[in-house]
């Protein structure tokens, strides 16, 4: 299970993993015949894959079988249609005359072979396709208006990404009066999964997202499929350190009105209706930690933030405050100007290091703030602040629980992650994710159980059922051992590349002297939980 916290590098936000990444040799895909594309890009081969009746689709895997919802399988390549029992003597007579039921009407027979045929050539091509572009050498270029787009995800995802960050693009450069280097285009790299995003981008490990500001500016980041409104989010926010760079390219933004004016601006919602994108939406996991710091009596200083003091919290108080400044119509403008001050300003002293970058003290930053704010009493401004997130700031949300929760374990506050997780579920969480890392905080049946839940949200997720088997192998017991052992191999059936799962298996394994996997290779040692 991978453990995220934060680690600020430069002008861009990272998330570091707790320990290093396992080792070990990829494993080949199991022989298959046939293939489903998912709504959410994933692809996935299998033995055998068949349409039950009620719209599912059962798929047949060497060590058990998942059926999935009709509405999460975008595409299925099957290589048998299979035969149609009929439901009455209408339908028995149907058949007699050669017709068959196919989408919703009946049809001779050769029609429906034929229909099926070319659909399924056509899934075929497609399939291949997708397949073909998930090597980053094989990847996807796209050039849009002000961006060179290189991907590994499905072209409709893609696509959608692009769109939001030209219009994302278009608020900023507005509002804010700034615009690229004529012959610049941003290159943003998207990756498929997490592990591609490590390994072609060589960030540190653990790391969601950056932004490279010098030389040859660049944009990193990666689908999570699991998390379609974070990895917009993150998207947003990473964009924001370059438009906000756009305003003196020699310039580093300090970190704390760097990453809290860039979760403003994360929290940005495009509406497809109306066509239009709304800034500084309500970050709902940064709220929920906030309340939860003011429900424990810690309210965050506003001098040590102006000071550039407070690290983690310019994320979640530092949000708040510049959503504060923003949303506030007396300081709003105000407060713009100071921002755009502190990079272009002629009245602010500015520091140039031996590279060239310029940037700006601590005790620069409080007293520009106070003189282009007009704010005299720093104590008072904090009080308003405070009311503010008291009394503006609002969510009951499922899905401010689940951040905050997410970020809670990231951070290693295990307690209180524990709390969030508990109360995201109270209120309905249908995520995976929640149910997988609430259940690696805790043990025997009770973690059990809630894999078992998240299951009934994503059948197909791999984690889900490696952790499952291994809980289950916790309990003791023929039976509990043998059942976990099948669990963990069916994981290694879904995610036959992924090298977690293949440590799994070998661990399971191991007391019998067999071998770890096809052809006998060995995966290298290590795993076990990181706590």
């Amino acid at each position: 299970m991978r453990r995220l916290r934060l680690l600020a590098v430069a002008a861009a936000a990272f998330l570091v993993l707790e320990g290093s990444p396992p080792s070990c040799p990829a494993a080949d895909p199991p022989a298959s015949t046939d293939t489903v594309i998912l709504t959410d890009g994933r692809i996935v081969d299998c033995p055998r894959v068949e349409k039950q009746g009620d719209g599912t689709y059962k798929l047949a895997f060497a060590h058990g079988d998942v059926v999935l919802p009709g509405d999460m399988v975008r595409l299925a390549f099957t290589q048998k249609a299979g035969a149609y029992e009929p439901k009455d003597d209408e339908e028995r007579a149907k058949i007699e005359k050669g017709l068959v039921p196919y989408e919703g009407q009946w049809i001779p027979k050769a029609d429906r072979d034929g229909r099926i045929a070319r659909k399924a050539a056509e899934a075929k091509r497609r399939v291949a396709e997708a397949k073909a572009h998930r090597n980053w050498r094989d990847r996807y270029k796209v050039k849009s208006a002000n961006f060179e787009f290189e991907y590994t995800i499905a072209p409709e995802i893609a696509k959608n990404y692009m769109d939001l960050m030209e219009t994302y693009y278009s608020v900023f450069t507005k509002d804010f009066k700034v615009s690229r280097p004529p012959k610049e285009k941003l290159k943003v790299c998207f990756y498929h999964d997490y592990d591609t995003f490590v390994e072609v981008a060589g960030a540190p490990y653990g790391a969601i997202a950056y932004y490279v500001p010098f030389g040859r500016r660049e944009l990193n980041f990666y689908y999570d499929r699991l998390r379609p409104e974070f990895t917009t989010a993150v998207m947003f926010h990473e964009a924001q350190h370059y438009l906000s760079h756009l305003l003196n390219l020699q310039f580093h933004i300090p970190h704390n009105f760097s990453e809290a004016f860039a979760e403003y601006y994360g929290g940005s919602h495009w509406d497809p209706a109306k066509k239009t994108m709304t800034t500084g939406g309500l970050q709902e996991g940064r709220l929920t930690e906030i309340q939860t710091d003011i429900a424990a009596g810690d309210r965050a200083s506003l001098e040590k933030f102006l000071h550039n003091q407070l690290g983690y919290r310019d994320y979640t108080w530092g949000w708040s405050f510049v959503h504060f400044m923003m949303e506030t119509p007396k300081y709003a403008a105000k407060f713009k100007k100071f921002y755009v001050a502190l990079p272009t300003a002629k009245d602010i002293s500015r520091a140039t290091s031996g590279e060239g970058v310029q940037t700006v003290s601590a005790e620069t930053i409080y007293a520009s703030f106070k003189k282009y704010l007009g704010v005299d009493d720093v104590a008072a401004l904090e009080k308003e602040w405070y009311e503010y997130i008291d009394t503006k700031l609002k969510t009951s949300t499922v899905f401010g629980y689940e951040e905050a929760a997410f970020a809670a374990m990231s951070t290693g506050r295990h307690i209180r992650a524990k709390r969030l997780f508990k109360e995201a579920i109270d209120k309905g969480s249908k995520n995976p994710t929640v149910y997988l890392d609430y259940g690696e905080l805790l043990s025997g049946n009770e973690a059990i159980e809630l894999f078992k839940k998240g299951l009934e949200y994503d059948p197909i997720h791999p984690d889900l059922y490696a952790a499952r088997g291994r809980a289950l192998r916790g309990l003791g017991g023929a039976e509990n051992e043998a059942e976990g052992k099948r669990l963990i191999q069916l994981a290694l059936d879904l995610a036959p590349d992924d090298e977690s799962i293949w440590m799994l298996v070998q661990d399971a394994l191991e007391r019998e002297g067999a071998p770890a996997g096809p052809k006998g290779d060995e995966p290298g040692e290590g795993g076990g939980d990181d706590k």
